[in-house]
């Protein structure tokens, strides 16, 4: 039996379980813990419930042309460099090893091992030095106390999009059934700032950048107006949200109010002299740790903003930028508090995985 088959058959046997030990799950949280979709959990969820075997039954047509040698051949021949497509895979395998099979052939048999055609994932590129910094910042955090990072308020600001900019998504269909999908040229957005901490979200502020707003301050060197948020709009953000909000979350939490902690990225309007001197004024705790640079997936608030986008674009509907903003507001006052706790809870492990991979990326 190949070794495909052989995973495939023991994540049947981990969905089964786990619905029999936790049946409150849904099908998406199962497919979440064992790395599957929920069709799959649902499918063969249902099957042992019904009492039917979760292997797959023995075929009674003609044998399959690659056996378990072939399969090997092809699976990693698709690991190469240079074989992008499944055509790739089957040029490769005629010229090295004078197997011939069809492009359907290898692409039923990569399929069968788990394997999907997918495009990696872009982030932004890491140097050396990059790496000794985030390594440099996570054992900084490691060596504190476990509970510090109640006290920290992470902060970030997002631009969130009224309609879906990024590729629609693939389905099978007949080439004359393939269909069209709508898609502005320039899509509604409003960009937001907000933060969160274990205890609680602060409330949105809509800066520059948003639908229709424009700054109302001006670029001393160019004499315009800022196309984006500027240094003196970003103070207005800290001494009318984030200050205030901390403040007020901390004092509710009875728990850090005089020793709580604002954590921002290092954009230019963040770090100049005036906002930095104001954060250590007003901040009982100060400024965070300074955060190493092309590092968002070290940050809690970034897995925060993809579940508001996610819920943002699944059950809301919003037709104009008003509408946009009131389903960010409710979206907001609906995160649990599970989640927060969560994302905190699980800050030192999320270090201690960058550690581990010498300040490489990280998927939390």
């Amino acid at each position: 039996m190949a070794k495909g088959i052989v995973a495939l058959q023991k994540l049947r046997e981990q969905a089964a379980t786990l619905k029999k030990y936790h049946p409150d799950w849904s099908f998406n949280k199962i497919g979440k813990k064992i790395g599957c979709r929920h069709s799959f959990d649902s499918r063969w969820v249902r099957r042992d419930q019904a009492c039917e075997p979760l292997h797959d039954q023995s075929r009674s047509g003609r044998p399959p042309k690659a056996d378990a040698a072939a399969q090997e051949h092809i699976v990693m021949a698709a690991q190469l460099p240079e074989c992008r497509t499944a055509a790739d895979v089957a040029a490769k395998l005629q010229q090295d090893q004078h197997l011939s099979f069809s492009v359907t052939t290898v692409k039923r048999v990569l399929r069968q091992h788990g394997l999907q055609h997918l495009s990696p994932v872009a982030r932004p590129m890491l140097t050396d030095s990059h790496k000794l910094a985030r390594v440099k910042f996570a054992k900084a955090v490691l060596r504190r106390d476990k509970t510090s990072k109640r006290r920290w308020l992470n902060t970030d600001s997002k631009i969130f999009h009224l309609h879906k900019m990024g590729r629609p998504l693939r389905r099978w269909c007949s080439p004359g059934a393939r269909g069209t999908v709508p898609r502005p040229k320039h899509s509604i957005a409003a960009h937001v700032y907000m933060g969160i901490c274990y205890w609680g979200v602060t409330k949105l502020m809509f800066v520059t950048g948003t639908h229709k707003q424009v700054s109302k301050f001006v670029n001393p060197k160019s004499k315009r107006l800022y196309a984006g948020v500027g240094s003196s709009e970003y103070s207005e953000v800290l001494s009318q949200m984030f200050v205030p909000e901390g403040n007020r979350l901390f004092q509710q939490a009875g728990q850090w109010a005089d020793k709580w902690q604002l954590q921002q990225d290092n954009a230019k309007p963040h770090k100049t002299a005036t906002n930095m001197a104001y954060i250590a004024e007003n901040v009982p705790g100060g400024h965070f740790l300074t955060w190493p640079a092309c590092s968002p997936d070290m940050s809690p608030i970034e897995n925060m903003w993809a579940w508001m986008e996610g819920k943002l674009h699944k059950e809301y509907q919003p037709k104009n930028v008003e509408e946009l903003k009131d389903s960010l507001e409710q979206i907001r006052q609906s995160i649990p508090a599970s989640m927060l706790h969560n994302m905190f809870d699980g800050f030192q492990a999320r270090m201690q995985r960058v550690v581990d991979l010498d300040g490489e990326y990280i998927n939390m």
